[in-house]
């Protein structure tokens, strides 16, 4: 029986570790929250960026993904 407990509890260890990990791993980007924003941009320097009409923010690419935004053309050559 304690053999079974303690195989339970460092596999919900390496679960949550592995998750850690994942979210660790997590790719960042750049865009812009201007109202006719499409796009997401590798670099905040990008100059695709420079007519920003609101301002720059460092989000997830998940984020950038579920807001709709693509790739930019300039910078994911």
């Amino acid at each position: 029986m304690k053999t079974i407990l303690l195989t339970l509890m460092l596999l919900a260890g390496n679960a949550t570790t592995n998750n850690m990990v994942n979210h660790a791993n997590e790719t960042y980007v750049y865009i812009c929250t201007g109202p006719k924003s499409k796009r997401y941009h590798c670099t905040k320097n990008c100059r695709g960026l420079n007519n920003c009409s609101e301002s720059i923010e460092k989000v997830t690419l998940t984020k950038a993904k579920e807001l709709g935004r693509d790739a930019c053309g300039i910078c994911y050559k």
